[in-house]
């Protein structure tokens, strides 16, 4: 049996990178040659820090010393939550991120306060940005496609932002680029600001409005009106009615449809209703319907009618649907 001196570097390399985050770096001084292995930019693609509570200075660390053009997605939980709350991130962090990793895609912050960190901060070569529970200035978002905005961001996951509103949702219209749009639990956006917004985001392939104070048949009737192109949709029904359902019969390019309960009366809503709505979409793959309250017949029912589709239907879940194919 082979011991690990006698393993080639690129063996090596593919073993420490399922090695957890404290004990690689620990590894390093194990000896020289393992020391340049941990340089490796294969080691740094996928940096994913949130199980971890680190302070600025672990970060500066790490950025100094191993992150560089190899690294494609970091993933950081702060201390919004902590004792005491102090802030992770800084305007000169986020700056020299961007020169030392140009090619990081995607950055994923959990619990932070960025009420002081300009937008303008954030690396340029961003192509996903996911926030989760953390706050916001109230005007955070550039309002133009100037030099403060990311001009490659294509998916943008919004989760429990309290300061989101529809200002906010108004910005977002102008980031030219962005194709897929993930707002949860974001209660300060109205109905009014959907219809203002939406017309100016056209552009989306994928788009999940969950846990908002928007009713399900005015949001839908927005959606339809303003996003025919859409592919992907999953939206929490909350007060649906078939005749919210069937404002969505325009969007032919629809592939994947996800309904989330509280379960509506069959009277507005039924397993029939849902089945001739979806007939009338033709290109329709996916359906996912969660807490929706269905029965076996129900769902017998749709899986007859819609054999070509995939059906999955189930409980509410504990968390949110995530965002996929983002790595």
């Amino acid at each position: 049996m082979a011991t690990a001196l006698e393993l080639p570097d690129w063996l090596l390399v593919e073993i420490l990178s399922f090695v957890p985050l404290r004990d690689r770096l620990r590894s390093s001084r194990v000896c020289k040659r393992w020391r340049r292995l941990m340089l490796d930019k294969a080691l740094w693609k996928r940096l994913d820090l949130s199980p971890y509570r680190v302070g600025p200075k672990v970060l500066w660390q790490l950025l100094r010393q191993y992150l560089g053009s190899g690294l494609r997605t970091l993933k950081v939980r702060g201390r919004l939550l902590s004792v005491p709350r102090a802030p992770l991130l800084s305007p000169a962090l986020l700056q020299e991120l961007g020169k030392r990793c140009p090619n990081v895609a995607c950055l994923s912050l959990l619990e932070e306060d960025l009420r002081k960190i300009p937008f303008s901060c954030l690396p340029r070569s961003l192509r996903c940005l996911e926030l989760q529970s953390c706050e916001l200035p109230q005007a955070w978002f550039p309002p133009g496609n100037g030099p403060s905005s990311l001009t490659h961001l294509e998916h943008l996951v919004l989760d429990r932002i309290p300061a989101f509103s529809d200002s906010q949702l108004r910005a977002l219209s102008r980031q030219g680029a962005l194709c897929s749009l993930v707002l949860r639990v974001t209660y300060r956006v109205t109905q009014q600001g959907l219809r203002d917004a939406l017309p100016g985001l056209g552009h989306l392939r994928r788009l999940e409005l969950c846990g908002c104070s928007v009713p399900a048949d005015g949001a839908l009737q927005a959606i339809g009106r303003f996003l025919p192109r859409l592919r992907e949709l999953r939206v929490t029904v909350a007060g649906l009615t078939a005749r919210g359902l069937a404002s969505l019969v325009g969007m032919q390019a629809l592939e994947t449809l996800g309904l989330l309960g509280p379960p509506p009366t069959p009277d507005k809503l039924s397993a029939k209703h849902i089945l001739s709505f979806c007939l009338l979409l033709p290109n329709l793959r996916v359906l996912s319907l969660q807490g929706m309250g269905l029965g076996s017949a129900d769902e017998a029912l749709l899986r007859k009618g819609l054999a070509h589709c995939m059906i999955t239907v189930g409980g509410l879940p504990l968390e949110g649907w995530g965002l996929r194919g983002l790595s």
